[in-house]
């Protein structure tokens, strides 16, 4: 390579870049290719060597900048100067034209267009630019704060360095980081050539390798990057115009997006794609389904984490044939029976499943599922797969009905009136220890309740898994809840898979939950019928029986000890069955003496109570569903009941006010179908 002079570097690094950049452009935004892969790779090697002649002369956007750092010690958060929202799911062209039906209410003398675009499997970024320089990459994380990923994003030749053109200011773009077919196939090949276990699916390595520390990593998976969203005015319009300014400034778009001027061009765009979206070079889960023009998109504003004028209709779930090899029954925590069919091994919606659920004996008896039968299973999402279909013409001539068991380690099955699920019988269960079969059944069924009451929902208690808990039982250590919080680092040592740390760290967070909210330790238990919902009303009831601020554990057992089963009957939202189980367990020899060792342990629980004083809430009722970002549900509820309001667990016709929070679920579709105001935590907020 010829020596050249500063001026002259100067100017050859600037034709390079250039050169380099409108290749880069050509491939990933036009999908074309000009010059052989190897010719790009010589310029881009010319670069390089001539840039350590000149290390004054590199540029923060220059392609040689791609090249991975240092590992990253950790992430920093990064508040989005615009919230980062998700979109709600539709599975149906019903549930399509009911969103459009809700989008018609809000907008009654509009005409509202839409913008179909394919929806990547993908992992969901932001991207900043200053003066047209990429400053700076954001994960979503929960919305409102995200992680700095920009070491990670720089590796993707797909996101410019530098805007196309020229742009002063700030200039934010959103889009998904994903991995192609044919890219993800080769990594594969790599693994399987390595003898390296083989990767699941595309979108979790895609997300994975954004949130790997070393961009090393990043830069070794070959990652892509499309553009869905621009995040401001600039005098546009649309939806669609957002989409063509992106493209116009140096990003790739999914190109296949259409304008529809009614939801029914909408109903064809989809029903197009179902199966031509499998001829695409990357993954696809569905398509969105946007109101095109901006304002009326702004107008119809915000529920929980997700825009009104926006949904992601997802397309059928994908399915397989397998045989079911075998029918296992798991019992649960109140003693419920679980049937899972054993499958031969397939993969289905990118990862190899082997179990599928069977709900339960009506079930199986309804669709004739029997062990060996060939069956259709789907998996939609992230949830277990489902036996759709049994192929009866390719059922064993020796098959036979599958008989769900009238006992189970020699303990009886029983059905409870009005109830599918079977249950073992735990009454019958006399004088039974571990080395019975009965003390098989009380095992499973304490390996459950441990599982539950070390949840996050309920004690959280960090460590205390699924492995951890079965561990710990089957080693005779743990017995109970009480058990828990005698366990020392010494006793630990002896299980296997703990170390020095691990044991210390498990017995912190054990000592630590003494002092999670009575709420949380109260759905902990795991009484029947008691969800987290339920919880919040014993709690409010038993704070508005003391005149204390802050019960512990046993001021506030003492007083539902004392309350009868009108008591329970008579608070908001508890009917008859679910005041008999209050009842029960507050009146049970068993349960009481072990609260009572709870207590003796050092177990405190606070209950703080809230009086309602009366207050802008007064006489409104409200009910709370999704997962809240500003605080949790239990502080919602007391600064509801704080300011004079009452919340319940279910929508009713009687219900002012649903505060939805991200992944709201049917509570939300009824108070929308019931005309109830539904609030986002601004609003909620504003409504204080």
């Amino acid at each position: 390579m010829p020596i050249l002079s500063f001026s002259e570097a100067r100017e050859r690094l600037k034709i390079l870049r250039d050169e380099i950049n409108r290749q880069r452009y050509n491939v990933h935004v036009l999908n074309k290719e000009e010059i052989s892969e190897a010719a790009l790779d010589a310029l881009k090697h010319e670069l390089t060597q001539l840039e350590e002649q000149y290390p004054d002369l590199i540029t923060p956007d220059s392609p040689s900048q791609r090249v991975a750092g240092k590992p990253l010690e950790g992430f920093v958060k990064v508040e989005h100067q615009s919230r980062m929202l998700s979109l709600n799911d539709v599975f149906s062209f019903e549930e399509l034209g009911e969103w459009e039906e809700r989008v018609r209410k809000l907008l009654p003398d509009e005409v509202p267009e839409y913008y179909a675009e394919i929806k990547l499997d993908g992992f969901a970024i932001s991207l900043i630019y200053e003066d047209g320089l990429l400053a700076q990459a954001v994960t979503r994380g929960d919305g409102f704060i995200g992680e700095d990923v920009t070491m990670n994003a720089r590796t993707i030749e797909s996101i410019p360095l530098h805007l196309a053109k020229p742009f002063k200011g700030r200039f934010e773009v959103r889009g998904e980081v994903y991995i192609s077919k044919k890219d993800f196939a080769a990594l594969n090949k790599t693994q399987e050539e390595k003898g390296l276990p083989l990767f699941a699916n595309p979108r979790n390595l895609g997300a994975g390798s954004m949130r790997q520390l070393d961009p090393k990593l990043a830069a070794a998976r070959t990652l892509s990057f499309f553009a869905y969203d621009v995040v401001g005015d600039y005098g546009l319009q649309t939806h669609q115009q957002k989409h063509e300014l992106a493209l116009d400034l140096g990003f790739p778009v999914e190109l296949h997006s259409r304008l529809c001027k009614t939801i029914k061009e909408a109903e064809n765009f989809l029903s197009e794609w179902e199966e031509k979206r499998k001829e695409l070079p990357y993954g696809t889960d569905g398509a969105v389904i946007n109101i095109n023009q901006n304002t009326l998109f702004t107008q119809l504003g915000v529920v929980g984490k997700a825009p009104r004028g926006a949904v992601a209709f997802k397309f059928s779930a994908e399915q397989t044939a397998t045989i079911i090899r075998d029918i296992v029954l798991r019992v649960g925590r109140t003693g419920a029976i679980t049937p899972t069919a054993v499958l031969d091994p397939v993969r289905i919606a990118g990862s190899t499943v082997s179990r599928a659920t069977l709900h339960n004996a009506d079930e199986i008896a309804r669709k004739d599922i029997r062990i060996g039968d060939t069956v259709i299973i789907q998996k939609a999402g992230d949830i277990i797969p489902e036996v759709v279909e049994v192929l009866t013409r390719l059922r064993p001539k020796n098959s036979l009905p599958y008989a769900f068991p009238t006992e189970l380690y020699g303990v009886p099955v029983i059905q409870r009136e009005n109830e599918v699920a079977h249950y073992v019988d735990v009454s019958a269960l006399e004088k039974t220890n571990a080395d019975t079969e009965g003390g098989v059944v009380l095992g499973e069924i304490l390996k459950r309740k441990l599982e539950h009451y070390a949840s996050r929902g309920a004690m959280d208690i960090s460590g205390l898994g699924e492995k951890v808990v079965a561990r710990l039982v089957d080693a005779e250590l743990v017995g109970s809840f009480v058990d828990l919080y005698t366990l020392t680092k010494e006793q630990l040592l002896t299980v296997e898979g703990f170390a020095e740390l691990s044991a210390t760290n498990l017995v912190t967070a054990i000592a630590e939950s003494k002092t999670r909210p009575f709420t949380k330790f109260l759905f902990g238990l795991g009484i029947r019928h008691i969800g987290a919902e339920t919880a919040l009303t014993i709690a409010a009831a038993v704070g508005a029986k003391s005149p204390q601020e802050t019960l512990k554990l046993s001021e506030s057992t003492a007083i539902l000890r004392g309350m009868s089963q009108e008591d329970f009957t008579n608070l908001e939202d508890i009917g008859p069955i679910v005041a008999t189980s209050l009842y029960d367990y507050f009146q049970s020899n068993h349960e009481q003496a072990q609260l009572d060792q709870l207590i003796e342990a050092g177990v405190v629980v606070p209950l703080k109570v809230v009086r309602n004083t009366g207050g802008k809430l007064a006489g409104k009722t409200f009910v709370l569903t999704g997962t809240l970002t500003s605080y949790s549900r239990e502080e919602a509820g007391d600064i509801i009941r704080a300011h004079g309001g009452s919340v319940s667990s279910a929508v009713s016709k009687e219900t002012d006010y649903v505060l939805a929070g991200d992944k709201a679920g049917s509570k939300l579709a009824k108070a929308e179908k019931l005309g109830v105001t539904i609030l986002d935590e601004d609003s909620f907020k504003a409504l204080l």
